[in-house]
Formats: structure tokens, C-alpha cells, sequence
């Protein structure tokens, strides 16, 4: 029963994982105001996405997409914070 559940899971919580870890390595690279500028464009992209699949798509595809942005924007932030024990060059 919780097999099929994590199958569905998988690739909204996968999106959110790769999402934080690219920011966390882009941390290193990169100076932290761009960092933070480019976190804050992928955040509002994010969140326009989840109102217009509430409001636009609307039924089951518009909340699948909608756990994407969600997903896609807790990532960015949990990176965003993880890049403070990231050591640049």
C-alpha cells in the first residue's frame, strides 16, 4: 500500500531535492548576490506557477503541478539557507 504511494511521491520530493542541492552548489561558484537574486526570480516562478494552477488549470493536473511549484520552492529556500555553510572559493 505505501509502495504505491511512495512511487507517486517520488518525483515531486526528487525536484525538490535536486533543486536545493543545485542551489547549494551553485553557492560555492557564484558571489551571494547573484545567488540571491537568482533565487528570488526561481521563487516567484515558482509561486506564479502555483496560483495559475490553482486558478487556471484548476482540477487533479493543476494540483499536480501545483505540488511541483511547491516542491520546486521549498527547495530553492532550503537551499537559499543551506548556502550560508557553503565556503566559497
Amino acid at each position: 500500500m505505501y509502495s504505491n504511494l511512495f512511487e507517486a511521491w517520488w518525483p515531486i520530493i526528487l525536484a525538490g531535492v535536486i533543486t536545493a542541492s543545485s542551489v547549494v552548489i551553485l553557492a560555492r561558484y557564484i558571489r551571494r548576490t547573484i545567488l540571491y537574486l537568482l533565487t528570488t526570480i526561481v521563487s516567484l516562478i515558482s509561486f506564479i506557477i502555483l496560483i495559475l494552477s490553482i486558478f487556471t488549470i484548476g482540477e487533479w493536473a493543476g494540483m499536480g503541478i501545483g505540488m511541483f511549484a511547491i516542491s520546486i520552492l521549498l527547495g530553492v529556500n532550503i537551499g537559499a539557507l543551506c548556502s550560508f555553510l557553503v565556503k566559497q572559493k
